[in-house]
Formats: structure tokens, C-alpha cells, sequence
């Protein structure tokens, strides 16, 4: 425990330096869970348009939206906290992270978790949460779905609000397919947008089958397979 208290002192004066830290309070599953996040998100936004339009930042057009805690994620937190979809040792793999409230749920359920994000200090708040929530980081990968890795696999892979723009479509489809185990799923929260009708066609083209686990008002939960 004190290893641990540790690790989330350091961790959040790690962060502290950089952001200034706030701290949300949610019902999941019938728990109260608090979750450290940026506490003016909107901040990171102004500070991008007025970033020099050559760095990297601008060009590969790396928005802040991971420093925000969305409805999708705190929607399929309380499905994985409620339900058995996860078990105990399962290998399970995070896409898109932010600030690891799902990945956080996953290891409360004993899951082996990694949490990737594009974002490197994401993944900085997706351990300090993981720390706080579960008693546990978990591990984590910066992934890029423009050249995911091709060398690990796993049985269940996790996303929250992950295709809200067109340009994600294929690379996330291709990630799907280079890192989900023979016979795995994709556990996916999506908040309802007509954009997001457009991607489970663009699923289904490329060979994927989707189902509704649960649909509440903030976000539908679904669980997608390969259709081979």
C-alpha cells in the first residue's frame, strides 16, 4: 500500500507540473469512483490554436480530446463493472484511453490491462487512475492506428468514443484486426452520432460482425467480432 501511495504522489506531482489537476466524482455500477482528470480541458484547446502551425501538435493534429472524461466511457465502465464480460487473467488491451477510467474498471476485475493512447501523458493519467481506482496500473502503449503493432494479441479489446471523425475509420478497423486474438471482441462504446452509423457500415465491409450489448441514453454498447 505504501508503494502505491507512493507511485500516485509522484504521478500527480508529475502531472501537477503540467496541468492543473481537478477531480470528478461518478456513480459506476452503484460505486462511487473519483477520477483525476485536467481540470480546464477547453484550456488545452486554446493553447493548440495559437501552437505554432509547424509542430507536430498542429501537423498530425493531435486534439486534446483525451482530457476529457466522456459519457461513452463512464457508460461502458458501469457494463464492464456490472456485468461478467471480462474475467479474471484475461488479456485485455485499451484503445484510445484518455484518462483510463475504463481501463481502470478493467482492472478491477482482475483483468491483465494495457492502455494505450497516442497521447503520452494520457497514458501518465491512465496509470495514476488505474493506481487510485484499482490499486493497480495498468501497463501501457503509446499505439498510433496508422501502424499498430504486429507482434501482440489480445482476447478482448476496449474502446470508448473512438470514431468521431472520419479519418479514424480504416486505421482503427486495421488496429481491430492486427492486435484482437483468434476468437476475441471488441467491447465498443459509441455515443450515438450518425457519424458513428457510418463506421459499423464501414465494419461490416470489412468483414466484422456487431451486436448491441446495451443501449442506455449517453451511449450504445456493443460487442463486435470477425465474421470468420
Amino acid at each position: 500500500m505504501i508503494s502505491v501511495q507512493k507511485e500516485i504522489y509522484a504521478l500527480k506531482r508529475e502531472l501537477a507540473g503540467r496541468y492543473r489537476l481537478g477531480e470528478e466524482h461518478h456513480n459506476i455500477c452503484g460505486r462511487k469512483i473519483g477520477v483525476t482528470c485536467v481540470e480546464d480541458a477547453e484550456a488545452l484547446f486554446d493553447k493548440l490554436t495559437v501552437a505554432d502551425p509547424d509542430s507536430i501538435e498542429v501537423q498530425d493534429e493531435r486534439l486534446p480530446y483525451w482530457a476529457t472524461l466522456w459519457d461513452s466511457a463512464l457508460i461502458l465502465s458501469d457494463v464492464l463493472l456490472a456485468d461478467n464480460l471480462i474475467a479474471p487473467g484475461e488479456s485485455v488491451l485499451e484503445l484510445g484511453c484518455g484518462l483510463g477510467l475504463v481501463s481502470s474498471i478493467a482492472c478491477l476485475k482482475r483483468a491483465r490491462v494495457t492502455a494505450t493512447d497516442y497521447q503520452r501523458d494520457a497514458l501518465k493519467f491512465a496509470q495514476l487512475n488505474g493506481l487510485q481506482i484499482a490499486g493497480v496500473a495498468p501497463r501501457t502503449m503509446i499505439i498510433d492506428w496508422r501502424s499498430p503493432p504486429q507482434d501482440q494479441h489480445y482476447a478482448t479489446l476496449l474502446g470508448a468514443d473512438l470514431v468521431y471523425e472520419l479519418r479514424f475509420f480504416d486505421p482503427l478497423i486495421a488496429t481491430f484486426d492486427a492486435l484482437l486474438a483468434p476468437g476475441g471482441r471488441v467491447l465498443f462504446s459509441e455515443p450515438n452520432r450518425v457519424l458513428g452509423r457510418s463506421f459499423f457500415d464501414r465494419l461490416q465491409d470489412a468483414g466484422w460482425a456487431f451486436s448491441i450489448i446495451t443501449e442506455r441514453e449517453g451511449a450504445t454498447v456493443y460487442e463486435i467480432v470477425r465474421c470468420d
